[in-house]
């Protein structure tokens, strides 16, 4: 019968490790393959530590596998500068390069860097707007979910929040999807629990932009909600209820160009933000 898994005695077995002996909190091991080491008492009898890591580097990826553009054209695993294991693969436009079998694996890596350059030529050059305030808020709110060096991204990626893949590396289509930015207007998120998505952001005076950010730098966001609605009644802005709904349905569905939204229903921009800000 097995002893308790929670007890660390010499020569007790835990997955591939055998107990040698205790130095404080930690555990002198030896793996199957022979490999000794230093291991935490509570990774072992929690399970969260079986072995020297031995079993994951004899995962093999065959050749021919791919993974994006690239396709692994041999199985000799190479040592990077840092230990990491490379392979030899082969990118869809030709060149040749060693990648790191990890990044392979998690899809971190899936071309040899010809796909981002592309991305950036269209983005820089196709829609001719690298200078505008849209593309500036496309990278800033880039720049917010996923630098973790900027002063903002406790308040975005370091709550979860990301941007849509969609909008990541495409802002000809967060363009399509936002429209032209309103005169004296910044992006902003319906729901602040929500990613930035087309149906779940919107272009709102700067000065309103300004004030959610002030709130977040004092904290008073602790728990998750959206951002304060203004007050306003369909007599103020004098738009027929069947209009309202139909707006509302709109942008529920996914339409965020407030803009084509405020031609097409022949209101103003700024009454077709103030109805979806209101009513979402």
């Amino acid at each position: 019968m097995e002893t308790n898994k929670r007890v660390i005695d010499i020569s007790k077995k835990f997955g591939s490790w055998t107990v040698l002996g205790k130095q404080g909190k930690q555990v002198l091991c030896q793996c199957d393959c022979g490999t000794q080491k230093l291991v935490y008492s509570h990774t072992l009898t929690n399970g969260r530590s079986t072995n020297c890591g031995c079993k994951k580097r004899k995962e093999s990826i065959p050749v021919g596998a791919t993974f994006g553009r690239l396709t692994v054209i041999s199985d000799v695993e190479a040592k990077g500068e840092r230990g990491e294991l490379l392979l030899l693969t082969q990118c869809s436009c030709g060149t040749q390069k060693y990648v790191s079998k990890n990044s392979l694996k998690r899809g971190l890596t899936q071309s040899c860097g010809c796909k981002q350059r592309e991305i950036l030529k269209i983005n820089k050059t196709v829609h001719g707007r690298c200078k505008s305030h849209e593309y500036n808020s496309w990278l800033h709110i880039k720049r917010i979910c996923y630098n973790k060096n900027h002063h903002q991204y406790k308040h975005h990626g370091g709550c979860g929040i990301e941007v849509d893949d969609f909008w990541r590396d495409n802002f000809t289509q967060f363009l399509k999807d936002m429209g032209p930015a309103p005169e004296g207007t910044v992006i902003s998120r319906i729901d602040a629990e929500g990613n930035f998505a087309p149906g779940n952001c919107l272009w709102i005076p700067r000065k309103e932009g300004y004030h959610q950010i002030h709130l977040l730098k004092r904290k008073e966001f602790l728990i998750p909600q959206t951002f304060p609605k203004p007050v306003i009644t369909i007599r103020e802005i004098n738009i027929p209820p069947n209009i309202i709904h139909a707006i509302i349905k709109a942008h529920a569905a996914g339409e965020a160009n407030i803009n084509k939204l405020a031609t097409q229903y022949k209101i103003s921009t700024q009454d077709a933000i103030n109805l979806i800000l209101h009513y979402a």
